[in-house]
C-alpha cells in the first residue's frame, strides 16, 4: 500500500511541475528577469528582457560590446530601475516600475571590470569591508577563510598596488564572496588579464565558484569564455535576447544567422530554393526544411568541411578546386570552390588542423554533414 502511494505521489509531482510542452519546470530559480525594458532617453536600450538563472548556476551574458550586458548586470544589482517588467531574487521582487530594493540590501556580490579595490586598504581589510553586519571578531575569521581559499593568506598586510593582476582579480572575487550573498556579478572579469593569465585565473576563478555552489552571472564579450564556464547562455544582441542555451546547443543548434556566427568566422551566402536545393552563388546547397521558392541564407562553419575523399555521409557529394592555402602553425585555411575560374565572392572557407599539403589546382571532395549546414529564412537575423 505504501508503494503505491509513493508511485502517486511521484506521479502527480510530475504532473504538477510539467510544462505544457513536457518538460520539467525549474524548481527553483535564484534570478528571474520578466519583460524587462529600459530607456536611456530616445534609445530603448533593453528590450522586454527575460530570462531565468537557477539556484548554484553559472550564467553568461554574451553578445557585442554595447549590446546592452553591463546594463542589465546594473539593473540587477540596483543601479538603474527599469521602465517596465520586474526582477526577482530567491523568490522576491527587488525591481519593478513601482519597487526598486537598495543596492545593499539585495544580497548580491558584484565584481567589477576594473576590481574597484579600494587603494588605501590592505588586502584582509578589502575581503572584510563588506562584512559590516559581523561583529569584528566574526569579520576576522571570515575573511582569514576567504583568503586561504584564495591562496592569499600570506597576503593579507599588503596593499593592492603591491599585488599582481591575477592576484588583485582574486581579491575582489574573495570581496564579492565573503557576505555569502545570493548571487554574485561579474563584469568582464578577465579582460585586463594577458592570455596565459586570462586562462590560468580563469580556471581557478571558475573551480572556486563551483565549488562554493556559486550562483553567477558573468558578462563577456569572448563566445570561449562564455563556453568555458557558463552552464547556460544568454546570447543578446542590440538589447535583446537572441537565444538562451547550453554551450553546446547554442553552437551546435543556432537559431539566428547572428547567433551562428557569433561563435567565429562562417561562410555565408544568401540563395533561392529550388527543386528542394538552395541556389547560390558558389553552387548548390541541400535544403532540409524550406519551401520552393524561399529567399534563405546558408551559414556553413569551416572546420565543420573536410576535404579529401568522398565521405558517403556527406550532404555534398561534390569536387571543389584548391584556390588558396594560408597556413598559420595551429591551422590552415583553405579556400575552395566548385568552379576553377570562381571568383573569391564564391569561396568557401575551410579550417583544418595542421599543415595542408595539397597544392593550388587540385581537386578533391568538399565532406560536410547536414547537421553542420545551417540554412534560416531570408531576414531571420
Amino acid at each position: 500500500m505504501f508503494i503505491v502511494k509513493l508511485k502517486l505521489c511521484i506521479m502527480q509531482f510530475v504532473q504538477e511541475t510539467l510544462t505544457p510542452n513536457g518538460y520539467l519546470q525549474e524548481i527553483m530559480s535564484m534570478l528571474q528577469l520578466s519583460g524587462v525594458n529600459l530607456w536611456f532617453n530616445d534609445s530603448h536600450v533593453i528590450k522586454d528582457l527575460s530570462f531565468q538563472v537557477q539556484q548554484g548556476e553559472i550564467v553568461s551574458l554574451l553578445g557585442p560590446s554595447g549590446c546592452g550586458k553591463t546594463t542589465v548586470l546594473r539593473l540587477i544589482a540596483g543601479l538603474e530601475k527599469p521602465w517596465s517588467g520586474c526582477i526577482s531574487l530567491a523568490n522576491e521582487v527587488i525591481s519593478s516600475k513601482e519597487l526598486i530594493l537598495e543596492p545593499h540590501k539585495r544580497e548580491i556580490g558584484f565584481l567589477f571590470q576594473d576590481y574597484a579595490l579600494f587603494p588605501h586598504l590592505t588586502v584582509a581589510q578589502n575581503v572584510g569591508w563588506g562584512l559590516s553586519g559581523y561583529n569584528k571578531k566574526r569579520t576576522q575569521k571570515r575573511t582569514r577563510e576567504m583568503l586561504k581559499n584564495i591562496r592569499m593568506i600570506e597576503h593579507e598586510n599588503k596593499y593592492p598596488h603591491e599585488l599582481s593582476g591575477g592576484e588583485q582579480q582574486r581579491v575582489a572575487l574573495a570581496r564579492a564572496r565573503a557576505p555569502d550573498p545570493n548571487l554574485i556579478l561579474l563584469d568582464e572579469p578577465f579582460s585586463g588579464l594577458d592570455t596565459t593569465l586570462r586562462n590560468t585565473i580563469r580556471e581557478e576563478t571558475n573551480s572556486m565558484l563551483r565549488q562554493q555552489g556559486a550562483t553567477v552571472v558573468m558578462v563577456t564579450h569572448d563566445p570561449d569564455e562564455a563556453m568555458l564556464m557558463a552552464d547556460r547562455i544568454v546570447l543578446m544582441n542590440e538589447g535583446r535576447v537572441m537565444q538562451i542555451g547550453t554551450p553546446g546547443e547554442i553552437y551546435s543548434f543556432p537559431t539566428s544567422i547572428f547567433a551562428a556566427s557569433f561563435f567565429g568566422e562562417v561562410n555565408h551566402f544568401s540563395g533561392n530554393v529550388a527543386s528542394n536545393q538552395v541556389q547560390t552563388i558558389a553552387g548548390f546547397f541541400p535544403n532540409q526544411k524550406h519551401k520552393n521558392g524561399c529567399e534563405v541564407d546558408v551559414v556553413i562553419r569551416p572546420d565543420a568541411i573536410k576535404l579529401g575523399a568522398l565521405d558517403s555521409d556527406s550532404a555534398i557529394k561534390k569536387e571543389v578546386y584548391v584556390c588558396s592555402v594560408k597556413y598559420t602553425g595551429r591551422f590552415s585555411y583553405v579556400w575552395v570552390a566548385f568552379d576553377e575560374a570562381a571568383e573569391p565572392e564564391k569561396y568557401i572557407l575551410v579550417r583544418q588542423s595542421g599543415c595542408f599539403n595539397k597544392r593550388v589546382g587540385m581537386k578533391l571532395h568538399l565532406n560536410v554533414s547536414k547537421n553542420d549546414i545551417f540554412l534560416f529564412a531570408k531576414n531571420s537575423n
